[in-house]
């Protein structure tokens, strides 16, 4: 009897194990290993989007303290949609990332990977990518009516899905006047940052203001600035566009360094 029940406890192991090599591992979930080990040191935070065609989905948030190590994750095998959102302060979660109204654009990195995972140990790495534009503008005080300005920038693209497409909607920002300082006490300067831009609407709007009357002075498409400024919108990272408007001789100046870099000067009407 004693040998029988231990005759019988090895056909059941022997069987088990058949089961398991023989086993069909197209569902089981694969295990991804995600490397962030080359996020730029001034992105802080990641929100991380795992998606699958079928609509699965795993979100996670990474901190800067966790790029070191070997992110793992089980995820359904097939066709997989990976999205990384760096340094999101204020943008909102729609399917993907995107400014809320009357806001500016994050300092946002990303990195979107589409690939079919099919092994049962997979992995990628995560290199993001500077994707959004700081727009640094002054304009010259000489020559100015009224006693002071405001600026509005305008674009119809938003942000950012979660495959990396250009989100679509209304961008209207009103940036803040830079507080004076020796550096910059003949001019008025703003900053306002936008993300890529999927058309040529880019906008900016100058108007004067004096006492209770705002009026319009001059509106400047700013696409084809940013195209002599050499900032390309199908380059994986987006520099940024310093630009100084001087009415007084109805130019303005643009660079994609900084405010000593200046490499084109064009005429504009007011």
């Amino acid at each position: 009897m004693k040998y029988s029940v231990i005759f019988t406890a090895l056909v059941l192991a022997l069987c088990g194990l058949q089961s398991c090599i023989w086993e069909d591992r197209k569902a089981c979930p694969a295990c991804l290993t995600l490397d962030f080990s080359s996020v730029p040191e001034n992105v802080e935070r990641i929100y991380l989007v795992v998606k699958h065609r079928d609509g699965w989905t795993h979100m996670d948030t990474l901190l800067r303290q966790d790029f070191g190590t070997p992110y793992e994750a089980a995820v359904k095998k097939g066709g997989i949609s990976v999205a990384a959102f760096g340094n999101i302060d204020r943008m909102q979660y729609d399917n993907g990332y995107t400014v809320p109204p009357g806001e500016q654009a994050d300092s946002i990195y990303t990195c979107f990977l589409h690939e079919e995972y099919t092994s049962d140990l997979e992995y990628d790495t995560v290199t993001m990518h500077k994707n959004f534009i700081g727009l640094h503008i002054r304009v010259l005080k000489e020559a100015l009516p009224g006693d002071s300005i405001r600026l509005s920038i305008t674009s119809p693209s938003i942000g950012y899905s979660i495959g990396g497409e250009i989100a679509e909607g209304k961008f209207a920002h009103t940036p803040e006047r830079i507080p004076e300082t020796p550096e910059n006490s003949g001019y008025f300067q703003y900053i306002s940052r936008i993300t890529r831009q999927k058309d040529s609407s880019l906008s900016l709007e100058i108007s004067a203001v004096e006492g209770d009357y705002t009026g319009t002075i001059t509106e400047i498409g700013l696409s084809r600035h940013l195209e002599e400024a050499g900032i390309d919108m199908n380059a994986e990272e987006l520099g940024d566009l310093y630009m100084t408007v001087d009415f007084s001789r109805s130019t303005i100046s643009v660079s994609p360094e900084d405010w000593g870099n200046i490499n084109n000067t064009m005429e504009i009407e007011i």
